[in-house]
């Protein structure tokens, strides 16, 4: 029905994904794949209304100069010189369907533009070749008469995901939350629920997680990692700016693997909350729930992201050898031999220990059969003074794939687990995770870990 999320749930083994409005390409091929599927198609039969009368004005263009196609709230742009009438109804046809997502599924609202009597701008732009601004981008901007657009570049007009990203920007432009502002310790999320959106109608799409290169290469990281929120010293590479990106691969998890509703990863950018998109999860998911799901999400980040495709995970690392920083990268925060730490306590450098809602990766080199001991003592505070609270995970990988333990945790701080390991285990990780009730800032939470083989 209109405004609810009817879903036809199609179970086998293997990773899920789901599409919201119409069927995804190659849908047969999926399931045939052996893919769980949610598939929602509320959108096919009733579509948001679009208001009488909008009108077309633009402070960029005049009429009598450009090209323009219009539907439901939207108008396409372009000077003549250039052909763009088909390339518009395909951007139409993909703007469309974000809207209709966005506001039936998601809990979102429309830009000001149609509530003031004007269409939405998309603007189909040629660098100097064409009248339009020659410092437009790619992205959304506010023209002069505050009143949102998008500028298009044409080289990279028709690409999907950039699209599905770009308009659901629009859908959050009309945010009335201010915990939710695109700024210092929440804008993160801006960028992560867009992408988050992305994953959405392309969950198998080989480039849709590409992002994820830096996560594993820095999980030390806070979860809010983002352009102005840097610790002093951070590097301001790749590595480090383009992971708030890639932390839409924990809203996939969280949808996808876990089962959160749709919704609670967008309905936050409306209702005027002022807690940061962090702590509205926290909250609306429950404490003790997201912190289970976050530590069995980095957990399966250590096991290759057991939750994606082998080509997506390969495309990622191919993305990042190309583009990242190799000095910056850090793993694991220890390696250890097969007989781990001989049970004696260990404590990682300062600078590596997980800052808040983020981990390390400690790894056992050449594993034995027989069963490991793992223990985790977690300093009471972080370095700031903010409470701790942590949780581990062992991970362990061979030729069937990953399997997985929790250390039993006596309180928040301190844990420990003994796990049996087969023969022909060719992975051993201890995975630390620290998820404090504190979601600002980027002190990190000190511990201490023993292994002990037999």
């Amino acid at each position: 029905m209109p405004g609810s999320l009817d879903f036809m749930r199609v179970s086998v083994a293997a990773a899920a994904a789901f599409a919201f409005a119409g069927p995804l390409q190659g849908a047969a091929d999926l399931f045939a794949d052996g893919f769980e599927r949610t598939i929602t198609t509320g959108c096919l039969d009733a579509t948001p209304p679009v208001p009488v009368g909008l009108a077309l004005h633009s402070p960029f263009a005049d009429l009598q100069d450009v090209e323009v196609t219009t539907r439901g709230i939207w108008a396409i742009w372009w000077y003549p010189q250039f052909d763009h009438a088909a390339d518009a109804e395909v951007i139409l046809d993909r703007l469309e369907r974000v809207r209709c997502n966005a506001i039936q599924f998601l809990d979102m609202r429309d830009p000001p533009n149609p509530g003031r009597g004007r269409y939405y701008n998309v603007y189909i732009h040629h660098g100097p070749d064409d009248p339009f601004p020659d410092a437009w981008g790619n992205g959304q901007g506010t023209d002069v008469e505050q009143n949102p657009y998008l500028a298009l570049p044409a080289g990279f007009l028709l690409d999907q995901a950039n699209l599905d990203h770009e308009g659901f920007h629009v859908y959050q432009y009309s945010s009335d939350s201010p915990g939710f502002a695109y700024t210092a310790d929440s804008g993160w999320y801006t960028e992560a629920a867009a992408q988050w959106y992305v994953s959405t109608q392309a969950p198998l799409g080989e480039t849709t997680f590409v992002q994820i290169g830096t996560i594993e290469a820095n999980p030390q990281i806070a979860l809010w990692h983002g352009w102005q929120n840097a610790a002093p010293g951070d590097p301001t590479d790749w590595n480090y700016t383009v992971r708030q990106y890639g932390m839409h691969s924990l809203l996939h998890y969280l949808t996808v693997e876990a089962g959160v509703p749709l919704r609670i990863m967008s309905d936050g950018f409306y209702g005027g909350t002022t807690l940061l998109p962090q702590a509205y999860l926290f909250q609306r998911i429950g404490p003790t729930v997201l912190r289970t799901h976050f530590a069995d999400w980095a957990a399966a980040n250590t096991a290759d992201f057991a939750y994606l495709t082998p080509e997506q995970v390969a495309r990622a690392r191919l993305e990042f050898g190309v583009y990242a920083d190799p000095a910056n990268v850090h793993y694991q925060v220890a390696e250890h031999p097969a007989t781990g730490t001989d049970g004696i306590l260990v404590q990682p450098p300062a600078q590596l220990a997980p800052r808040g809602w983020a981990y390390n990766v400690i790894r056992i080199v050449a594993p034995s059969q027989g069963d490991y001991t793992f223990t985790l003592q977690g300093d009471p505070t972080g370095s700031e003074g903010a409470a701790s609270h942590f949780a581990a995970r062992v991970v362990v990988t061979g030729p069937s794939g990953a399997t997985y333990a929790s250390l039993e945790m006596d309180d928040a701080l301190q844990g420990a687990a003994t796990v049996a390991i087969p023969a022909g285990a060719t992975g051993l990780y201890l995975v630390v995770v620290a998820m404090p009730q504190h979601f600002t800032g980027n002190q990190n939470y000190r511990y201490l870990y023993s292994i002990q083989r037999g």
